[in-house]
């Protein structure tokens, strides 16, 4: 999963395997670790719900994206690139979310590639 977080906004992007693991599962985590323990890990999920709104949550280093499953199934079985939905923090303000599979790079470079969605602007 690449995340990338620009002011209030959080975009999640998923290879092949990992749209595959969260629709068998349910849920997708990435954790990057920055020392030994739990303590020291940052993990982002991405999880089906079973209700029809979009939730946000930060809990024990641990960013929580909720979505509808049936947003979630539509963009898992079919050829959506994504979704995404702004969702009230309750502060007044709003996180934007845009989840996406993730597409090959049009530059060739062939880690960023892997196990990447055939990008869709290549022009045969």
């Amino acid at each position: 999963m690449k995340v990338r977080i620009v002011g209030n906004s959080i975009r999640l992007r998923l290879r092949q395997k990992e749209v595959f693991l969260f629709q068998e599962k349910r849920a997708f985590r990435e954790i990057i670790s920055f020392g030994p323990g739990s303590a020291h890990q940052l993990s982002f999920v991405l999880k089906k719900n079973s209700g029809n709104q979009f939730k946000i949550a930060f809990r024990r280093n641990t960013v929580t994206i909720e979505a509808p499953e049936s947003v979630c199934n539509e963009w898992t079985n079919t050829d959506l690139v994504g979704f995404e939905e702004s969702i009230d923090t309750g502060l007044g303000e709003s996180v934007r979310i845009l989840v996406e599979k993730d597409f090959k790079c049009l530059d060739g470079s062939d880690e960023e590639n892997e196990d990447a969605y055939e990008n869709p602007n290549v022009h045969c």
